[in-house]
């Protein structure tokens, strides 16, 4: 059976994810975030210019990245508690 599709927030949780440990640069995180690389540069422009991300030789994620990730984290469980998700 088929992976159903990502949702654009699961997305974007799966690319702070891949941050999480460290900077890596992009073609490893378009691999551990399972998107295509031309994709991920689209999204990295729009999370650098709400300062989720920072882009030099590698990608970084910032303090509001992290914050993002933790309430999407506690979000997901919550509505995973009522079988939501």
């Amino acid at each position: 059976m088929p992976r159903p599709k990502r949702s654009r927030i699961e997305i974007i949780a799966d690319v702070l994810s891949a941050l999480e440990t460290g900077c890596v640069n992009q073609t490893r995180l378009a691999a551990e975030a399972n998107l295509a690389y031309d994709r991920l540069a689209k999204l990295l422009d729009e999370l650098e210019s709400k300062g989720l991300v920072t882009r030099g030789p590698d990608v970084c994620i910032t303090r509001e990245g992290l914050r993002f990730l933790g309430e999407y984290r506690r979000w997901r469980s919550f509505l995973d508690t009522f079988g939501l998700f």
